[in-house]
């Protein structure tokens, strides 16, 4: 997950001043001619520009090259602005169908949707309900657009704006006289806006936007909003307080970064007393850095407690899955995995395995990596296939999801009411959100033979999701109904020691 998709964002299209999904104007809603120049207003411009850039000989000198950069900048304003009146335009028809027929348009007969019905009762949800569309289709364009649903959502909030309340600014970005973070920062900042109050906002800053730099723009508008804004900040601010947080997310090289979302002042009282901690009374010795030392004291202080204090020590559940043939073939390039995190230095897994209280004996497909069984001596057949889930699928099977397996449950792919089995062959990982997507919002999943889940969209975008436990796909077989033979492997008495088969001496003689 990237630092991007993690960042705090409390946008939302409803409270942009605008009409609802499902009562709004979109691609050629004004008929066929107006269709027409809707077409010709986002895509004429784009095409003249690519075929010009397309007919230019090779760059000359760097002022050439400059101006072609200028003109690619443009090229790329302008397909912006073509996606988002697609986005916005696909959700709305989308939205409509629901409205329409109740549920959006699928593949599926008669019986499908009965049976989507019943589901959508169980889990209490309204189909028609914009809280049950417009999630389905985020992670439909999501696979549609190779993106995740986070980028989506951002993305789709932005078209929303532009095609439905800032027209100008989405004119201006058509023609490529404005940047895509400038068109966002209007948008962003009509939130909670009268619809003359962001018409005041276009009016003031898209003159602005056509010559400035992005952060000039989003510095005015958020100006701007702050002076229109009808609601006291005293009251903003409280509301705000009420969305405090801690994210996380996985950097290079077995580091992680960790995301606080509290009060400024709160913030900064943090910030002082970390930092005057990290330069009073620092030992001469000491070869840390002034910013190695803030890191280390903050993170001592949440696991240790500070200095002064016994503390209150933070043990946490930490699992980890060490390749034992891998181990075998180079054990200096071989990688475990951390659970929740990923790949991590071999001597630091077997560090933490030291304080282990307890192990599961973990067999990966030496092709791709996949967990495909587990030792069963001490566990029921239930929590052996619980724990082959976890180590196999990693995270919910959903395309794009990343909640941890934890965070998730076992899944029946063939529903157990239809004869499906509770076998690995027939369960994965999914989360309640998107248990939801499967069996009421006519999300269709498909097992195959290889281990990967075949999903089909309601509106029949396809995707093959793989274990999370894969390593490479280059031996997985999507076609065929069996996996690649396993490589041969010679059991000497190292490889029994190291895989948990080898019977000592004395056990023999027994």
């Amino acid at each position: 997950m990237s630092k991007r998709e993690v960042f705090h964002s409390d946008d939302d299209a409803r409270r942009l001043p605008m009409y609802p999904p499902g009562l709004r104007k979109n691609f050629g809603s004004g008929g066929v001619w107006d269709g027409e120049l809707d077409h010709q207003k986002f895509y004429n411009n784009l095409a003249a520009t690519a075929l010009d850039l397309y007919n230019l000989p090779p760059v000359a000198n760097p002022a050439d090259g400059l101006k072609r950069l200028e003109r690619i900048g443009q090229l790329r304003s302008m397909i912006e602005a073509a996606e988002a009146s697609l986005l916005a335009d696909t959700f709305e028809m989308c939205s409509r169908n629901a409205a329409n027929l109740g549920v959006q348009d699928s593949l599926f007969d008669d019986s499908d949707d009965q049976a989507q019905q019943l589901s959508a009762q169980y889990y209490g949800v309204n189909l028609a309900d914009e809280n049950t569309v417009r999630p389905s289709f985020i992670a439909e364009a999501a696979i549609a657009m190779r993106d995740s649903e986070k980028h989506i959502q951002d993305k789709l909030f932005t078209a929303e704006g532009l095609r439905n309340l800032c027209l100008d600014t989405l004119t201006a970005l058509a023609n490529g006289e404005i940047t895509t973070k400038s068109a966002r920062e209007i948008v962003k900042n009509s939130q909670d806006l009268d619809p003359e109050d962001v018409k005041q906002m276009e009016h003031v800053l898209l003159p602005l936007a056509k010559t400035a730099t992005d952060s000039a723009i989003s510095q005015r508008a958020r100006r701007m909003r702050e002076r229109l804004h009808p609601k006291p900040v005293e009251e903003r601010h409280k509301e705000a307080r009420e969305r405090r947080n801690v994210s996380w997310w996985a950097d290079e090289d077995g580091m992680a970064t960790l995301q606080v979302l509290l009060p400024a002042e709160d913030i900064i009282s943090i910030v002082n007393t970390v930092n005057y901690h990290a330069v009073t009374n620092v030992d001469e010795d000491d070869v840390r850095t002034e910013r190695q030392r803030r890191a280390d004291i903050f993170r001592d202080a949440l696991i240790d407690g500070w200095p002064e204090t016994q503390g209150t020590p933070l043990k946490a559940r930490v699992a980890v899955t060490i390749p034992a043939l891998d181990m075998l073939t180079d054990p200096k390039k071989s990688l475990a995995d951390l659970e929740g995190y990923g790949p991590i230095p071999i001597g630091t897994a077997l560090k933490i395995a030291a304080d282990a209280p307890s192990f599961i004996k973990v067999l990966t497909d030496p092709w791709t990596g996949a967990a495909i069984d587990v030792a069963r001596e001490k566990y029921r057949p239930s929590k052996a296939l619980k724990d082959l889930l976890r180590f196999r699928d990693v995270h919910c099977r959903f395309p794009g999801c990343n909640r941890l397996a934890e965070q998730s449950e076992i899944d029946h792919i063939d529903g157990w009411a239809q004869g499906g089995h509770t076998s690995r062959t027939n369960t994965e990982l999914l989360c309640k959100r998107h248990q939801l997507f499967k069996h009421a919002l006519g999300w269709d999943v498909t097992y195959r033979p290889d281990g990967s889940v075949f999903w089909r969209t309601p509106n029949g975008v396809v995707c093959t999701e793989v274990p999370g436990s894969v390593k490479t796909v280059q031996n997985f077989d999507f076609e065929q109904t069996q996996t690649p033979v396993l490589p041969e492997v010679q059991m000497t008495d190292r490889v029994r020691r190291v895989l948990g088969w080898y019977d000592p001496p004395d056990a023999k003689a027994g």
